[in-house]
């Protein structure tokens, strides 16, 4: 093995990465070749761009994913423009969809449409609602917590933005993240503690009242669960 490989714990490098990550998003898998490729997504896109290939589809798919998780929002947006312009798959409809709410843009809601009318079974239209209702789904999720644990968490404030911060995800934060929990946990000391939940995020994978409530629910018990230093699954309730 060489030494290289050696003090790597025996991981590819990330050009061999690129490589097989390139090859699973032209068979079609791009979430695969992103969980490939895992992270350092701005020198990922680099190492892509200097191969200096064909821009074929499956390229340019590659492109889009990895110039958003990125931080890289117009990039990835032009990327996948050209992608769906060489043929369309519900998975980049779906990306654009994100990136033109990331861009602020006013039309997002047809590119979900588009992707949900390919690929109902993954893919639907988001439930917008107002920031008002989803601060009560959120207030009704922590209604639904034990007294005993609410008790514990007199210092937490519960915080709902639109989208993670985009400096956060240029420094390797999922742009598609539900939630996040600030603080210390229960069992330590510290300033006070946070529970953000992302609104847009949630709103992108519930196609209803109710699934967006079952979203915000489960953010919360996993969010929780950090705050007692628990996973999601080990809370007894």
């Amino acid at each position: 093995m060489p030494l290289s490989r050696w003090f790597s714990g025996g991981r590819p490098r990330l050009k061999d990465r690129v490589v097989k990550g390139l090859q699973q998003a032209r068979d079609g898998d791009v979430d695969g070749a992103i969980e490939t490729i895992a992270e350092r997504f701005h020198d990922a896109l680099s190492e892509l761009q200097a191969r200096q290939p064909p821009q074929d589809s499956g390229w340019l798919r590659l492109a889009a994913r990895l110039a958003y998780r990125a931080g890289d929002m117009p990039a990835a947006a032009d990327s996948a423009q050209r992608a769906l312009d060489r043929d369309e798959d519900a998975a980049t409809w779906n990306l654009l969809g994100r990136l033109r709410i990331w861009l602020k843009r006013n039309d997002a809601m047809p590119a979900f449409r588009r992707a949900a009318s390919l690929d109902r079974g993954r893919f639907v239209v988001p439930h917008r609602v107002t920031r008002d209702r989803f601060a009560r789904l959120a207030e009704m999720a922590l209604a639904g917590v034990p007294d005993e644990f609410q008790a514990k968490m007199s210092n937490t404030m519960i915080v709902v933005d639109d989208l993670p911060d985009l400096d956060a995800v240029r420094e390797g934060e999922d742009p598609d993240l539900l939630g996040l929990y600030e603080g210390a946990t229960v069992l330590e000391h510290g300033l006070p503690e946070r529970i953000v939940l992302y609104q847009r995020n949630h709103e992108n994978v519930a196609a209803d009242e109710r699934e967006l409530e079952r979203e915000v629910q489960e953010t919360m018990r996993h969010e929780i669960g950090h705050h007692f230093g628990m996973e999601e699954d080990e809370l007894p309730y």
